[in-house]
C-alpha cells in the first residue's frame, strides 16, 4: 500500500514540475500576441490619437467588408453616419485627453451599402500616441430591439383600438353604457370626500318609434347620430355623455341643481330649434342631483333611478320638457 502511494506521489510530482516549467516558459513571453489579436472574435484595432487606423484584425475587416488595404487608411470619420459626427467627435476629444471610452455606439457605412451599428470600448495611451479599441457589431441586436419596440407600439395601438371599440357605441361614437357606468362610478367615488355636486340627465327622443315606422330605421339612425353630435357640441368638455340604449342618452354634469336645469333647457331648445329634414324632433329630460351632504350615501344606481323617474314625468306631462326629481319629492 505504501509502495503504491509512493509511485502516485512521484507521478504527481513530475507532472506539476513539468506544468510549472511550461507555465514559466509562457510567462517569459513564449506566446503569440499576434495570434491573440488575429484570432479574437471581437473587432480589434490600434489607431493614432487623431483616429487613423494603424492595425486591424480579421474580425474587424469582415465586419466592415472593405479590403484591409482600404481600412488601413480608415479614419474615425471615414464612412461614419452623418448623425453621429458630433457625438463621435466628442468621444475622440475625450480620448485625446486620456479619458477611456466605455460602451459608445455609432454607425458606419459598410461595403454592402448598409450602415451597421457598432459598440466601442477604447483606451488611450498618451505616451505612445495610440488608441487601443475593441468593437462589436450590434446591428442584429439593435434591429431586434427595434422590431420588439415596433411590435410593442402596434400591440398598444391594437389594445387601444379594442378598448375603444369595447367602450364606444358604434352608431353615435359616444361612450356606450358599460363605459359610462365605469366612468360614472369612478367620478362619484372621487367626489365622496369633496364638497362638490353632480347631476344626471336622462334624455329620451320623443316619438322615436313612430319616426322609425314612418321613415325607416336608416333614417332613425341618422336622427340618433345627429342628436349625439348636437348634444356633444352643446355640453362642456368635462361633461360625460353616453348613449344609454335605444333612443336614450345620459349625461353627467359636475353642476348643482340650478345649473343642471339651465343645461337641460339649453339641450332641449337646441334639439327643438334644429332644422330637421323630415319632421321636427324634440327630447324629454329627467334630472337628478347629488347633494353635498344630504345625498352623500347615494349610489350611481340611485341617481340614475331618480333621473329615470323624472324623465317619465316629463313624458307623461307632454314631452319636449325637463323635470327635476326634487320637484317630484316636493309634491
Amino acid at each position: 500500500m505504501l509502495r503504491k502511494k509512493y509511485f502516485i506521489f512521484r507521478f504527481l510530482n513530475r507532472f506539476f514540475k513539468k506544468e510549472t516549467k511550461r507555465f514559466g516558459e509562457i510567462s517569459e513571453g513564449n506566446y503569440s500576441l499576434d495570434k491573440f489579436f488575429d484570432l479574437s472574435l471581437d473587432m480589434l484595432c490600434i489607431a493614432r490619437l487623431d483616429g487613423f487606423v494603424l492595425r486591424i484584425n480579421p474580425t474587424f475587416q469582415r465586419a466592415f467588408g472593405w479590403s484591409s488595404e482600404k481600412l488601413m487608411g480608415f479614419g474615425v470619420y471615414t464612412f461614419l453616419h452623418p448623425e453621429h459626427f458630433e457625438s463621435t467627435n466628442r468621444v475622440v476629444e475625450d480620448l485625446k485627453r486620456g479619458k477611456p471610452l466605455i460602451s459608445f455606439q455609432n454607425r458606419y457605412l459598410c461595403a454592402d451599402g448598409t450602415y451597421k451599428h457598432f459598440s466601442w470600448t477604447a483606451f488611450p495611451d498618451l505616451e505612445e500616441g495610440l488608441i487601443y479599441a475593441i468593437a462589436r457589431d450590434i446591428s442584429e441586436s439593435i434591429e431586434a430591439n427595434q422590431k420588439i419596440n415596433q411590435l410593442a407600439v402596434e400591440l398598444k395601438t391594437a389594445n387601444c383600438k379594442l378598448f375603444e371599440q369595447a367602450s364606444t357605441d358604434p352608431l353615435t361614437q359616444l361612450k356606450n353604457r358599460r363605459a359610462f357606468d365605469e366612468e360614472f362610478d369612478r367620478l362619484i367615488h372621487s367626489l365622496q370626500h369633496k364638497k362638490e355636486t353632480l347631476s344626471v340627465l336622462m334624455i329620451d327622443v320623443d316619438h322615436f318609434k313612430s319616426y322609425n315606422d314612418q321613415f325607416g330605421h336608416i333614417e332613425g339612425d341618422q336622427i340618433l347620430i345627429e342628436i349625439a353630435s348636437l348634444l356633444s357640441k352643446t355640453l362642456k368638455k368635462n361633461d360625460i355623455l353616453a348613449r344609454y340604449g335605444g333612443e336614450e342618452f345620459i349625461v353627467v354634469l359636475t353642476d348643482n341643481e340650478e345649473q343642471s336645469i339651465l343645461t337641460a333647457e339649453t339641450l332641449r331648445r337646441t334639439i327643438q330649434d334644429h332644422r330637421w329634414d323630415k319632421r321636427s324632433i324634440t327630447i324629454s329630460i329627467g334630472i337628478a342631483t347629488l347633494g353635498i351632504i344630504s345625498d352623500k350615501n347615494k349610489s350611481t344606481k340611485d341617481l340614475i333611478n331618480e333621473a329615470d323617474k323624472a324623465l317619465y314625468e316629463s313624458k307623461t306631462k307632454g314631452r319636449n320638457r325637463f323635470t327635476h326629481f326634487r320637484s317630484l319629492v316636493r309634491l
